[in-house]
């Protein structure tokens, strides 16, 4: 049976003789026309080759080879045998066909990717809203030319040319002269020609002020200037400039900055309203002076001082304005009076006398005031 195969060497005219003889007719219908099998979801064409058929029986043979040999001896009827398996078998392909004539391509394998990092651009950051003390500050400075700007105008660059002789060495002397009155009167007419503006000078007054917060918290400072103030704000009690600092070093807490409107961050250290107390203890432990000041009608001064009570007035004993009738008694307080005569009189407990008072108006006045002057406590009336 002739068989539709190409035999080029010596070993393929042998194998092509050998299956003309031999094939049946189902073997020589596959080899002519090929066989139809699916794969990757297509119908393709099986046609098989002498020269297929020629590796595939290297391979076999070296599957037969002593391990580590690089060539085995197989006899004529075993590769006869593997040539009508080979072509009578469809699980082996040949040369695979499209159902257009086409030879048939396998796709390549597909790898799995890494994963594709896609980058997208960040988002611009906001900038920072700037206070309107920062807006008048960079408008002043872009309105008011650069004094180097203004300098490097003004400079002429004269080329270093050694061969002119009209040129007179420069003297550096010179630029260290001090300004004559001329230029220094040219320079006070140019700052009154380009003034500062008014705003920006009212801001600069009002940014060395501060913060609303920093004026109550300094008002109460300037209170007491020998405290440390703790002002209430938010869930924190917070001790700025000096104090926050003294607070920092004798209590171990944190310093940081708290922006008040001014040209420096002032220092700041915060306290939780919670354990503002203890904080306070050891504060006055280290002999600090504390002043807590939830708002500035409400203050409360660490230490505390115990009021010292007055003494309490002596009570003015009431005058007796009801003398027994027919003496006249001026009293000097409740129980004791002096009558007519200058004698001093006890109400409750009236003085028993051995001596009776001495009636004094039996005698002359004058002449008792002369004799006391003459013997002065010698002398006594009996």
């Amino acid at each position: 049976m002739k068989l539709n195969l190409d035999a080029k060497t010596n070993e393929e005219r042998k194998v092509k003789a050998y299956l003309e003889a031999n094939a049946s007719e189902i073997l020589a219908e596959k080899i002519n026309n090929g066989v139809r099998i699916q794969k990757d979801g297509k119908t393709l064409l099986n046609k098989k080759t002498l020269a297929g058929f020629m590796k595939f029986a290297c391979d076999e043979a070296k599957k037969q080879a002593e391990k580590g040999a690089h060539s085995a001896c197989i006899d004529d009827d075993v590769v006869y045998g593997w040539a009508v398996h080979y072509f009578e078998e469809d699980s082996i392909e040949g040369t695979l066909y499209n159902e257009d004539g086409t030879e048939y391509k396998p796709p390549k394998p597909v790898t799995p990717s890494k994963p594709v990092t896609i980058y997208t651009t960040p988002k611009p950051q906001p900038k920072p809203q700037m206070s309107l003390f920062e807006l008048m500050d960079n408008n002043a400075n872009e309105e008011k030319p650069s004094e180097n700007t203004q300098d490097v105008s003004q400079k002429t660059v004269q080329p270093d040319n050694p061969n002119r002789d009209d040129e007179e060495p420069c003297d550096d002397a010179e630029t260290d002269e001090e300004p004559t009155e001329e230029e220094l009167q040219e320079a006070a007419e140019t700052e009154e020609e380009h003034p500062e503006p008014a705003m920006h000078e009212k801001a600069k007054a009002v940014q060395m002020q501060g913060s609303p917060f920093y004026q109550r918290y300094m008002r109460i400072q300037d209170k007491y200037p020998h405290c440390i103030v703790l002002f209430s704000r938010g869930d924190f009690y917070e001790a700025l400039g000096k104090g926050a600092q003294i607070l920092s070093e004798n209590l171990a807490l944190t310093l940081t900055g708290r922006d008040c409107g001014l040209l420096e961050r002032v220092p700041m250290v915060g306290v939780p309203h919670h354990a503002v107390d203890n904080y306070i203890g050891k504060a006055l432990e280290c002999g600090l002076k504390i002043v807590l000041a939830d708002s500035a009608d409400s203050v409360k001064v660490y230490p505390q001082q115990t009021a010292v009570p007055k003494p309490a007035k002596a009570e003015e004993a009431p005058v007796r304005d009801d003398p027994p009738a027919g003496h006249g008694k001026h009293w000097i307080d409740e129980k004791t009076y002096v009558d007519d005569d200058g004698l001093v009189h006890n109400v409750e407990e009236p003085e028993e006398d051995d001596d009776p008072a001495f009636d004094m108006s039996a005698y002359d006045a004058e002449a008792l005031a002369r004799l006391d002057e003459i013997f002065g406590n010698v002398l006594e009336l009996r």
